[in-house]
């Protein structure tokens, strides 16, 4: 072929193969664009096709971006379904970074995934299962195949978590705003968990926590670090220890918590930690008043497990504690705000053959507690009895001391040392061994108290003895031995210049209260008496409190009788008005000489008449 004629063949298969080109590179570009206007809606329905399979629930995905030179993909307003119109989980835009394999093999697999301001409903249910364990938890135990799912890296800014527990039989959610969190090695086909790390607003106190967490098995293995959560937030898991509701307080701890496989409690859960709340106060809920403070009340080696349960403490040390006891109108105590809900200690009848084991130990299958160390500092108590017409009212304070080995489930524990003085400055010191824990009342104590003033008494002498004190101090040693919920007392009682004022009641007693103690009271003006008591404690209405103050007045006639029998001939002989009142004037500091015989009844009399009072 002429040299010309190849000349002219070559411009033309270059245009030829010019044109193929371009047509094949528009075609590409159509097909690209065509792809990458697709590719949104392919995600979308593969996105939300899965969601939905996995979670069994609707879920919708207003608008997909995708960024292809970032192998980025925008999703906004993602949401998963709940009840009514609370969804589970959403986010108002969720930014993943993809592994491009993703779009070609079964399963997703993000590099990165940021969410702003997700929402989340984490949902404990009665069976014990999660709600969203399906979904990020493998086959969630269905059975079926698992479609991989494999997130690198995750951080959610700005988010809300709902914690609701629903094994309860009231729901109690715990609610983290504000939370920043950052979770690595996400793999729903491996059943090794992940790590996460956060930080959140626990309402108005500050939450941070880090630690493994997993869906299939359910695993969470997480310290916690909370620094002043107001108290109440957890009002609805303390109502499941004691009645009284806390109104104040702010909480900060470290904490350990494990639940699910971590926690080798069959599925339960298990808190290992120490803490402090400044500033607390409790309530009685039945009578919406406050019941207890403490400036701090600090736990150390505290052990709490769901599945017993059981909670323990090495050491809770109250600061500045105050404490109201009070007996009511109807004989009953405020004493049963702290003791849990379901405690058997309330039951209105008051035998005893179904509180316990025969060994002792509970069968309620109620909290059980233990605490190795009490240690009380600068305590204060008011004790008040409404049940008497002129309501009684005493002050402790300055109480210190401790109180060891107390435990639900033993019997003989509870070592008690505590020192402090009465409101008017007289001092009392309390030992021995009581736990109030028991099902029982079991234990043997000692309270000794100097120079208690004895018109702090007086609402009781007035109703059961029917006069007045106008001035007086007692010593008492009272040792107490209870045994199945019975109080055995020796009371060794020393009066000082004791003085009854007017008879207000002549019918609250028929014994001649002022004769006797002219007859008991030495030369220097002091009585001494021993005097045993017995009464039931496990059904306090039962309680005649006249009767008691007859048993004791009874005991110590028969002990003046049987051992200086002269005393009493001596007041017969002599004239027994006209001796007490030389008595008293004796230990006023004054002399009686009027020398006038009065009538003195018969001092046996006396005696068998209150031998036989019933």
């Amino acid at each position: 072929m002429p040299h010309s004629e190849r000349s002219m063949v070559r411009p033309a298969r270059k245009r030829r193969l010019g044109v193929v080109l371009s047509v094949l590179a528009v075609l590409v570009l159509l097909f690209l664009v065509a792809w990458l206007w697709a590719l949104p809606a392919y995600i979308d329905k593969r996105l939300t096709q899965m969601l939905a399979e996995r979670s069994g629930r609707q879920v919708t995905i207003e608008d997909v971006t995708l960024t292809p030179w970032r192998h980025q993909v925008t999703l906004d307003g993602v949401s998963i379904a709940g009840q009514a119109d609370t969804p589970v989980f959403s986010s108002e835009r969720v930014v993943a970074t993809l592994d491009w394999h993703s779009l070609f093999a079964s399963g997703w697999r993000f590099e990165r995934i940021d969410l702003n301001a997700p929402r989340l409903q984490l949902i404990w249910r009665s069976s014990g299962e999660w709600n969203l364990v399906q979904l990020f938890g493998g086959d969630g135990g269905s059975g079926g195949e698992t479609m991989p799912l494999r997130i690198d890296q995750l951080n959610a800014s700005d988010a809300r978590l709902d914690w609701i527990n629903r094994r309860p039989d009231e729901p109690l959610t715990l609610s983290l705003e504000d939370l920043d969190l950052k979770l690595h090695g996400y793999d729903n086909t491996s059943q090794s968990p992940f790590d996460l790390s956060g930080q959140a607003d626990w309402n108005g106190g500050t939450l941070k926590g880090n630690g493994e967490m997993g869906f299939s098995p359910w695993t969470v293995d997480v310290d916690l670090d909370a620094n002043q959560v107001p108290l109440t937030t957890l009002s609805g898991y303390l109502a499941y220890i004691v009645r009284a509701e806390p109104t104040a307080g702010s909480l900060g701890a470290q904490i350990r918590v494990r639940a699910g496989q971590a926690s080798e409690d069959e599925g339960g859960m298990r808190v290992n930690g120490q803490g402090a709340i400044e500033g607390l106060e409790m309530r009685d809920p039945e009578k919406d008043q406050s019941i207890a403070r403490a400036e701090r009340f600090a736990v150390e080696g505290l052990t709490f497990a769901s599945a017993q349960p059981e909670l323990s403490a090495e050491r809770v040390s109250l600061v500045a504690p105050w404490l109201d006891v009070m007996i009511d109108e109807q004989l009953g105590t405020n004493l049963t705000a702290w003791r849990p809900p379901s405690s058997s200690g309330d039951s209105d009848e008051g035998g005893s053959e179904d509180s316990g084991s025969e060994d002792g130990g509970s069968e309620d299958g109620g909290m059980h507690y233990a605490l190795d160390t009490l240690t009380i500092e600068r305590g204060e108590v008011a004790f008040s009895d409404r049940h008497l017409p002129r309501p009684f009212e005493l002050e402790f304070s300055a109480l210190n001391g401790e109180w060891r080995q107390l435990n639900s489930d033993q019997t003989g524990d509870g070592e008690l040392s505590l020192e402090g003085q009465v409101a008017d400055g007289s001092p009392l010191r309390i030992e021995g061994d009581f736990d109030p824990l028991g099902d029982a009342l079991n234990g043997n104590l000692n309270l000794h108290f100097e120079r208690l003033d004895l018109e702090t008494l007086d609402p009781y002498l007035r109703e059961f003895g029917g006069y007045a004190v106008e001035r007086g101090q007692a010593t008492l040693d009272l040792d107490y031995r209870l045994e199945q919920g019975s109080l055995e007392s020796q009371n060794h009682l020393v009066l000082q210049r004791l003085k009854l004022g007017e008879e207000v009641d002549a019918s609250a007693t028929d014994l001649p209260l002022k004769m006797l103690v002219g007859v008991l009271r030495s030369d220097g003006g002091t009585i001494e008496l021993d005097i045993p008591m017995s009464l039931p404690l496990d059904d306090p209405g039962s309680v005649d409190f006249g009767s008691v103050v007859g048993q004791a007045i009874r005991e110590a006639l028969e002990n003046l009788v049987s051992s200086p029998l002269e005393t009493l001939s001596e007041v017969v002989n002599n004239g027994g008005v006209n001796h007490l009142d030389d008595a008293e004037s004796a230990a006023d500091g004054e002399s009686n000489e009027s020398g006038e015989d009065g009538e003195s009844g018969d001092g046996l009399e006396i005696y068998e008449r209150a031998r036989t009072r019933q």
